[in-house]
């Protein structure tokens, strides 16, 4: 079995070789001799030497490859990025600062393992900090960021997420088969799918975020506007109800002078009414016209159809690659992204094909899932 390691870099430098040791240390006690291990690290337009000492890893024993970005093309894309270059059964992901010990590795391959006993294994084993990192406002305000992602959004994603994770192949695959290009990488996690188990761990705040006030307040604004369209509902909804309230005044008004010969309301009781009821409308127009580009934008997202597992009574033969399902990416020719996989099983049970599911390997052969995203 091959474990891959993937990373991104960015002022990581002074970390970057105690998380190397304890990382290889913690995968090889965790799984023994049975267990190879790649790095793969993805240099996020790092101002510092990171590039530089990481290049240093190549030279060693240990497989590891070094994806140097253009510039800097933010955090989560990096990631996906340097998911699509790894090889292994297993791909644990997790941010090379420290904050989260490269030692969680052993608990959430113990509990990935545990999970292949029941019925529904487990893709996905994560990590939720103990208590969120910050100050008062900080953590009050991540808190209702994503209460209010979860109203909006039919994706769940837990409060408080860490980046570590450790990932089956068929997730990674089935993960980059989206081709999103403004990420929010925890709705990306969620949207995906397959059975994920989340563990408690302790995060070390080391004082000091790239995250700024800024960059958390456009995330934010991403993802709500990515994975939910119900304040464009909402929008349309107040306007209805304006519009509607608004109505009934007037008519309310006209019946009070045609019908009862009552004094006409003038002033500013007929002003607001009309004023409210054309604004009404307005909202109504607008949140119409948004249903609609919501409605292309997911088209443009084109989401894909995520298969787990197909089961038969016969055998099946491989599916084919969904048309217009390659990309093109410099350097690395044409990689076919959610392409199938098949494995055959015996005749004595129900045969067993997995679309996304691991790719039947001779013995002793190594595993492949090509680089698909840039």
């Amino acid at each position: 079995m091959l474990i891959s390691v993937v990373t991104t870099l960015y002022r990581s430098s002074p970390y970057l070789e105690e998380f190397y040791r304890r990382t290889l240390e913690a995968v090889r006690q965790s799984a023994g001799s049975d267990l190879a291990v790649e790095f793969i690290f993805v240099d996020d337009g790092s101002p510092d030497d990171s590039a530089v000492k990481a290049r240093e890893f190549l030279k060693r024993q240990t497989p590891a490859t070094l994806v140097e970005l253009s510039r800097n093309f933010g955090h989560h894309r990096a990631i996906l990025t340097g998911l699509s270059f790894a090889r292994g059964d297993l791909v644990f992901l997790i941010d090379c600062d420290l904050e989260e010990p490269p030692e969680l590795f052993a608990e959430m391959f113990h509990t990935l393992e545990q999970t292949k006993h029941g019925a529904d294994p487990a893709d996905v084993v994560y990590a939720v900090p103990h208590r969120r990192k910050g100050g008062s406002f900080e953590r009050v305000s991540g808190e209702l960021f994503y209460k209010l992602f979860n109203v909006l959004s039919d994706v769940r994603v837990p409060n408080s997420w860490m980046i570590c994770r450790l990932m089956t192949a068929r997730y990674v695959r089935a993960l980059l088969a989206h081709h999103e290009r403004e990420l929010f990488l925890g709705g990306l996690f969620g949207i995906t799918g397959f059975r994920q188990v989340g563990i408690t761990a302790d995060k070390v705040h080391k004082g000091s975020s790239a995250w700024t006030l800024r960059r958390k307040l456009k995330v934010a604004l991403q993802a709500l506007t990515a994975f939910s369209a119900r304040p464009l509902w909402l929008l349309a909804g107040v306007g209805t109800l304006i519009s509607g309230c608004s109505a009934v005044a007037i008519l309310y008004m006209i019946v009070r002078v045609g019908v009862f010969g009552l004094p006409y309301q003038s002033g500013w009781a007929s002003t607001m009414v009309t004023i409210s009821f054309f604004g009404g409308l307005n909202l109504l127009a607008i949140g119409i016209v948004g249903l609609y580009v919501a409605q292309v934008f997911a088209e443009v997202k084109g989401r894909p159809c995520i298969v787990k597992q197909v089961r038969a009574n016969f055998e099946r033969e491989a599916t084919a690659p969904a048309p217009g399902s390659t990309t093109g990416i410099p350097g690395n020719g044409t990689i076919a992204v959610g392409s199938t996989s098949v494995e055959i099983v015996a005749r004595s049970g129900p045969p067993v094909v997995s679309p996304n599911g691991d790719t039947a390997r001779s013995a002793g052969s190594r595993p492949a899932s090509e680089p698909r995203h840039a």
